[in-house]
């Protein structure tokens, strides 16, 4: 296996499946920080890629159907798989370490779209379709160049008012899509050795037992601290980001 990082590695995938359990969403943003404490992106990605394709469709299928979502939101879905495909492109074929600054710098905009006086409001109620499909190629390339698109989907659910249990849906949607490609795509360019399959199935059981016992306490978090912890998450895993570029 991974010898001195084998028990760390559980642990992460142990702790992302838990919080992913908790708020319905949010493995990889989770697992893929931490992952590359002593990985490389890319790897990080691999590793968390069946982990969060196979969470998420235990999170839609627990309170949504995959015919209503995929009706109500198809362009969406269908821009984020287009995103995924350039960004795990550019991921794979043509990996930089500073990938991650797009995404500290995607969540930072976010949690300072008021102090910017950023808003898709009024562009959500004039051109929701155009604002949509544009928010969906955006979160599907930050997705495939760095397994964490959740922030650019969270400010169009934000501004789109679906209630947590659509939100969930939409988002565990879109991370099916993602991950599908991703898979796909590292699939085709022989990422997947016998040795890492193996431990990627590992990852998957752990996964499931972290999400499990998280899902156990989700239904008593409240809308209020919902979006409160969804803005902590955010900050912590931003300001790691940009350190770890340069310091790490």
């Amino acid at each position: 296996m991974q010898g001195e990082f084998f028990a760390f590695e559980i642990l992460i995938v142990l702790l992302a499946g838990f919080f992913h359990g908790i708020v319905g969403f949010g493995f990889p943003m989770i697992a893929t920080p931490l992952f590359v404490l002593f990985l490389d992106l890319k790897l990080a990605v691999l590793y968390t890629l069946f982990p969060t394709l196979i969470t998420n469709i235990i999170s839609l299928k627990k309170a949504n159907s995959f015919t209503d979502i995929w009706k109500e939101f198809w362009p969406l879905i269908l821009s984020v798989m287009v995103g995924s495909i350039i960004g795990t492109h550019l991921l794979v074929a043509y990996y930089n370490h500073y990938y991650k600054l797009v995404v500290a710098g995607v969540m930072l905009f976010y949690l300072n779209k008021e102090r910017l006086r950023f808003s898709l409001t009024r562009a959500v109620s004039k051109r929701q379709g155009s604002v949509t499909v544009a928010m969906g190629l955006l979160s599907g390339l930050v997705g495939g160049m760095a397994n964490i698109m959740s922030p650019v989907l969270i400010m169009l659910i934000l501004e789109l008012k679906l209630d947590k249990k659509h939100a969930i849906g939409v988002m565990s949607f879109c991370f099916i899509a993602n991950k599908t490609l991703q898979i796909m795509i590292f699939g085709y360019h022989g990422s997947f050795t016998l040795e890492i399959s193996a431990l990627i199935a590992l990852f998957v059981v752990i996964s499931l037992v972290g999400f499990w016992i998280g899902n156990k306490i989700h239904e008593r978090i409240n809308e209020k601290r919902y979006t409160a912890l969804l803005n902590y998450m955010l900050w912590v895993i931003s300001v790691y980001l940009i350190f770890s570029t340069f310091y790490m």
